[in-house]
């Protein structure tokens, strides 16, 4: 498969390397310091545990051209950027472009600008961290997906052929991908979920460990996102996916899981470092939920005093 990746991020950069190692023609769109990283070096990904590093040559691109064309063109940027190419993207003729992009405000400007026929969405259980031309990244495997699994879906809410090859190649090139027909309440309440989470994160300058060990502050985050859900329900969102179910729990029990798991490495590796490059980005999909909050008529007490944080 031809692949283009626009975003050589941290997700961007794991999406592909993994998908080059598994044989497909992989190009990634990247500018500046970037772009020139991975034209001498290709991808650089490193594995915390076993300090392994992996070394995978792609082809680099720094404008996307209207006659490119490309078998999936993924969009792996941050919220605050995507606006930006809508412009770039309706005038490529690619057929399918996925969008790998974190939003609880639904897919109307992107399916007016590509066309509602080539849009796909997907959201990935994966992070790290880029220090210079190499990541330190972490792909959900396992017990570590009941939390949250690379999800893909059609804007059409069916499931098409192309989505079923776009999961066969992800789950070919080691990162665990299922299909969801609900993507749009699927994004809305992992938004939820974690707006409360970093914004938590912010009251302790994004160490995890130090609000492991506060309980009021776990709590109130766990107050948050059971209100987040609340919210959702309210305005007639079903959260997904249903295997979250067990965010219903008691606030204790949850505050006991949630201080546990806040003090350990995968907390740092998939929240904390992105919490601490990405405040504006949490500040947008914060934004984008507080449009929910204000159709709920909800009182959110636990919302509210977390927003602070991000101030």
């Amino acid at each position: 498969m031809r692949i283009l990746m626009y975003g050589a991020g941290v997700i961007g950069s794991i999406f592909a390397g993994k998908l080059a190692q598994a044989g497909n023609e992989v190009t990634v769109l990247a500018r500046s310091t970037r772009y020139q990283q991975i034209k001498e070096q290709g991808i650089v990904l490193v594995q915390p545990k076993s300090r392994k590093i992996e070394q995978v040559s792609v082809a680099v691109i720094d404008v996307l051209r209207p006659d490119d064309r490309y078998d999936y063109l993924i969009v792996t940027m941050q919220r605050t950027q995507v606006d930006a190419i809508l412009p770039v993207l309706s005038r490529n003729n690619s057929p399918n472009i996925v969008f790998v992009v974190n939003t609880a405000g639904g897919y109307e400007s992107w399916a007016q600008a590509v066309g509602p026929q080539r849009l796909m969405i997907g959201f990935p259980a994966a992070g790290g961290e880029r220090k210079n031309a190499t990541v330190s990244y972490f792909i959900a495997k396992g017990m570590q997906r009941i939390f949250q699994t690379t999800t893909f879906g059609e804007y059409s809410q069916t499931k098409t052929k192309r989505v079923k090859i776009l999961i066969k190649l992800f789950c070919r090139a080691g990162i665990p991908s299922v299909w969801s027909k609900h993507m749009d309440a699927w994004q809305k309440t992992h938004v939820g979920l974690v707006t409360n989470i970093a914004n938590a994160l912010y009251g302790f300058d994004c160490d995890n460990v130090a609000l492991g060990h506060s309980r009021s502050d776990v709590r109130r985050m766990v107050d948050g996102i059971q209100e987040s859900r609340k919210v959702l329900r309210s305005v007639g969102i079903t959260p997904r996916p249903r295997k979250l179910i067990w965010m219903d729990l008691s606030p204790g029990v949850l505050t006991f899981l949630f201080r546990i798991f806040m003090r350990t490495e995968l907390a740092q590796t998939t929240m904390a470092k992105h919490c601490s490059v990405a405040k504006p980005e949490m500040q947008y999909l914060q934004q984008e939920f507080d449009v929910l909050l204000s159709e709920s008529h909800l009182e959110t007490v636990a919302i509210t005093c977390l927003k602070r944080n991000l101030s």
